[in-house]
């Protein structure tokens, strides 16, 4: 009669502080979609706590906190089956740091960027210590963790040893040039782990500092260790409620990126997974709109730092999911991270934990660098296509695979990128696709060499899979095609996952109607004229305007490769265009001929991290252009010249010996 009493005022203290919560949401600027969403999630979190009192109240021997022997901690996050599901900082062997140094200060490509006036948002185990004088700002007058749950809940006393580890690897001021983060000045919210889908939907909708993303290094373990064994075997690898949740969250505010560590499940074995040494991915982790960072092991040569030899680490958990789609996303390198703890100390942690607050904090200094060129933040899916386009392919197998996923992070290679596409050179674009409609883009190449186009959007939610075992079939909404095509015989299609053979997971090129991203690579193409087409299967679903109103997809599209010629217009110039001597010791000449002998010639040369380092205007009153230019002092090295002749423009690139 007791256990009942109690459990009637538990639930009516739940239902209080949910009323509570519910009118809290009527004073926030939100939009419909979101408002509904919210509630929606409060009252699922509200139910959840429900379920963990009334488990701990009827086994007064089970504890909401467990601190493990190995160092490790969970909580009870969940009760399925009358069995406790737990949370857990990710904190094993893993690699080490990747070179996101090349976007800082003294850095490779030359760049100063540190992430400042950047919010990002950290949920972990409890807040960081923001006290720490790795966190203080620029000017040491205050700190840039903004403490908003200010209750551990990883069996820390005070501020978590963990959250502050890992909003140091994303954000240390580097007083201590060990110990330096990924975005150095960057703003961080620190949060516990409690009611987090909740509380990134209003982070995300701050009418006064938003954040632009998060990071997430905690999740379900496949073992708890707490004696009772695996959890359910449909957990892994399912599209479940809270990872249709977070896609609805990312969909409704598609600038938020979420960033997550795969988890630490990499060694540990069930039974009831499609496959043995796959299938370990749990709960959100199964999303398709967040960057789900796996956990890579690399080699790196004595003194040139290149990479001699890339594996994943043991421990590192794999996917797919259950419907084939290329989960983890990415790999990452998180190991013997030296960073901040409470206490005003330091100490060098190692995990998925690690890798994937490196990811978030390099995420910051490209999206800092994007906003610089093109005034404005990427979209979510513009920073996952460019991460995994980016990505370096491991030394075992070609293309994609559920332990690398798109392969290792390259930092340096996606700043690349941005700035080939600010000088023409390459693409990032940010496109609608409407009902019915075929977007189509043609480009020319003049040599022999590798193309690679990827597209990527933020697909609508899918609908929940919660209690089915390995169920395959497909949760992407809106399905895009992306083809490169050349001439009318030529068809290159994307990469997916297949098994069919049920022994093993290969990377093959086909229809892909899994992932809600596709990239086509062609090796070794031809010179000659390609087109880009991207279409959709079905009819398109949205939330927006009413239910028979056509609807569309955005979507962004990425294409790399040499001596592109990336537009109509461009190769107007680009016919008679001659550039001699090239190679050349700093002095060339550019010739071509004019479409319009009214229109000045502005020509722009820049270095390969984008700096410009040349431009002048020339008049002209002829049909041809013939100029000689001097880069005096400037180092041997590959160069790009943007030439515009009215609304003609091309690329080219110089090389200086």
């Amino acid at each position: 009669m007791k256990n009942i009493l109690v459990l009637i005022i538990i639930c009516c203290l739940n239902q209080f502080s949910y009323a509570q919560k519910d009118e809290y949401i009527s004073d926030l600027n939100l939009s419909d979609t979101n408002n509904i969403l919210l509630k929606d999630i409060l009252e699922q979190e509200n139910n959840r706590e429900i379920r963990i009192d009334n488990y701990l109240l009827l086994n007064s021997d089970k504890k909401r906190v467990i601190k493990l022997e190995n160092g490790g901690i969970m909580s009870i996050y969940d009760i399925i089956n009358g069995k406790p599901i737990y949370k857990s900082t990710d904190n094993l062997d893993a690699a080490r740091a990747t070179k996101t140094t090349s976007l800082q200060n003294g850095g490779s490509l030359g760049f100063s960027f540190d992430g400042s006036n950047i919010v990002v948002g950290v949920w972990d185990g409890g807040p960081a210590q923001d006290t720490h004088v790795e966190f203080s700002d620029a000017t040491n007058t205050q700190s840039r963790i903004v403490v908003v749950d200010n209750v551990t809940i990883d069996g820390d006393t005070g501020f978590s040893s963990h959250g502050t580890h890992v909003s140091g690897t994303i954000g240390a001021k580097g007083v201590n040039s060990l110990a330096k983060g990924m975005a150095p000045n960057v703003t961080i919210k620190s949060y516990n782990w409690s009611s987090d889908t909740s509380e990134m939907l209003q982070a995300i909708n701050d009418p006064v500092d938003p954040i632009l993303l998060s990071n997430h290094s905690y999740g379900v373990p496949v073992d708890p260790n707490d004696g009772s064994g695996p959890i359910d075997s449909w957990i892994m690898g399912c599209y479940n409620s809270d990872a249709v949740n977070l896609d609805a969250l990312i969909n409704n505010n598609p600038q938020y990126l979420v960033v997550m560590s795969a988890g630490n499940s990499g060694s540990v074995t069930y039974t009831g997974g499609m496959l043995d040494g796959f299938d370990k991915l749990t709960t959100d982790k199964n999303s398709k709109n967040s960057l789900v960072v796996a956990n890579a092991n690399p080699t790196l040569a004595p003194f040139t730092y290149e990479i001699s030899n890339l594996a994943i680490n043991s421990s590192s958990s794999q996917g797919p999911t259950d419907d084939f789609r290329i989960k983890p996303d990415i790999a990452a390198d998180g190991t013997n991270l030296f960073s901040p703890i409470p206490t005003d100390s330091y100490a060098t942690f190692s995990g998925t934990s690690m890798s994937s607050p490196n990811t978030a904090g390099a995420i910051v200094l490209l999206q800092e660098y994007y906003k610089q060129l093109n005034n404005d933040f990427m979209l979510a899916s513009t920073v996952k296509g460019l991460i995994c386009h980016t990505a370096l392919d491991d030394n075992a197998n070609i293309g994609p695979d559920p332990k690398f996923g798109w392969g290792f992070l390259n930092v340096e290679e996606a700043a690349n990128v941005i700035s080939y596409s600010d000088v023409g050179a390459a693409i990032i674009s940010e496109l609608t696709l409407n009902q019915g409609e075929t977007y189509s883009y043609t480009f020319t190449t003049s040599t022999i060499d590798d193309l690679k186009a990827t597209i990527c959007w933020t697909d609508m939610p899918g609908g929940s899979l919660n209690g089915q075992l390995n169920n395959p079939s497909p949760r992407l909404v809106n399905d895009l095609d992306l083809r490169i095509t050349k001439g009318t015989t030529e068809v290159f299609e994307p990469w997916m996952l297949d098994f069919s053979n049920g022994t093993e997971f290969l990377a093959v090129k086909g229809d892909n109607i899994r992932d809600n991203i596709e990239v086509v690579e062609v090796d070794n193409a031809d010179a000659g004229v390609y087109t880009i087409t991207v279409t959709h299967k079905g009819t398109l679903a949205g939330n927006q305007g009413g239910p028979f109103d056509p609807q569309s997809q955005d979507f962004s599209l990425i294409l790399t490769g040499n001596n592109l010629t990336l537009s109509t217009q461009e190769s107007i110039l680009n016919n008679s265009l001659v550039v001699f001597p090239n190679p050349n010791k700093g002095e060339f000449t550019i010739s071509f001929d004019l479409n319009s002998s009214n229109d000045d010639v502005k020509i722009d040369i820049f270095d390969i991290s984008g700096r410009l380092v040349f431009n002048n205007t020339y008049s002209n009153n002829s049909t041809h252009f013939m100029e000689t230019i001097n880069l005096d002092g400037v180092e041997s090295g590959v160069y790009l010249a943007h030439i515009k002749n009215g609304n003609n423009i091309t690329s080219q690139k110089i090389i200086i010996e």
